[in-house]
């Protein structure tokens, strides 16, 4: 019986997707897929990353995924505290690690970044998730303590973080330019059938987007897939379809260089 080939190292497709959010079109789709019209309140033209120099001096050796900033209605700034979680094992507290990592960050931040009377600015942090099991961990740091009685319980820290878990995510909720859309749909492609026909749209889609970066990391990304779900050389046909639309796109590559 021949050996099953063996998948690749997760780190490497947890790397792609960092590439995904290092852009400034995948939060901001994420942000249109955020819950009770988030995106409205916002100017995701605005969307600037903070370089890894802030993250790194605010979060010491602690470290998230990736810090950004915009805009908001009334012209003051929203941070957004981005953490890319792919373990396996769901992080139980991870509600806790969320509110540590805020407060280093506000801690840090220096009189530039306060309000006029020296408000500090809000921070969204967001989770992205794409294990296998549903997200069932508590979002609000407010749950992990014990039960009290409602005279104390205002004196308990609340903060709460947004799940996007990709397993779960609905794409047909979002727009079909969306690139978390497009992200969640290969992640639930459970047949190489459905992963053939995302496969089969994806030149179109990646020239509507007409960005020529992230076609070339979604590329990547999509043979990533193909390797850690049925194993890279179990569907060869697959891979040939990727490497014709690789062939094809080069013309739309070199018109954006």
């Amino acid at each position: 019986m021949p050996k099953k080939p063996a998948r690749p190292e997760r780190p490497r497709h947890d790397a792609s997707y960092k590439s995904f959010f290092a852009r400034r079109r995948t939060v901001a789709d994420t942000l249109r897929g955020a819950p009770r019209d988030l995106a409205r309140q916002l100017d995701l033209s605005t969307l600037q990353r903070l370089p890894a120099s802030f993250v790194t001096k605010r979060l010491g050796q602690r470290h998230a995924d990736m810090l950004w900033r915009v805009r908001t209605a009334d012209g003051g700034w929203l941070y957004l505290l981005v953490l890319l979680e792919f373990q396996s094992t769901i992080d139980r507290r991870m509600a806790l690690r969320m509110t540590d990592y805020t407060l280093r960050i506000l801690r840090g931040l220096d009189a530039s970044n306060l309000g006029p009377r020296g408000e500090y600015p809000p921070i969204l942090p967001i989770v992205v998730y794409n294990g296998e099991r549903r997200w069932n961990a508590a979002t609000d740091i407010g749950d992990l303590f014990a039960p009290v009685s409602d005279e104390l319980l205002g004196y308990l820290p609340r903060q709460r973080y947004l799940v996007i878990d990709l397993q779960a995510l609905d794409p047909s909720r979002l727009p079909p330019e969306n690139v978390l859309a497009m992200l969640a749909k290969f992640e639930q492609a459970g047949t190489p059938e459905r992963l053939a026909e995302l496969v089969a749209s994806l030149a179109e889609w990646l020239e509507r987007t007409g960005d020529a970066v992230l076609a070339s990391r979604l590329r990547v990304w999509v043979r990533l897939v193909l390797a850690r779900q049925f194993g890279a050389a179990e569907d060869g046909e697959l891979e040939r379809r990727i490497r014709n639309e690789e062939e094809a796109d080069m013309t739309l590559m070199e018109r954006a260089r």
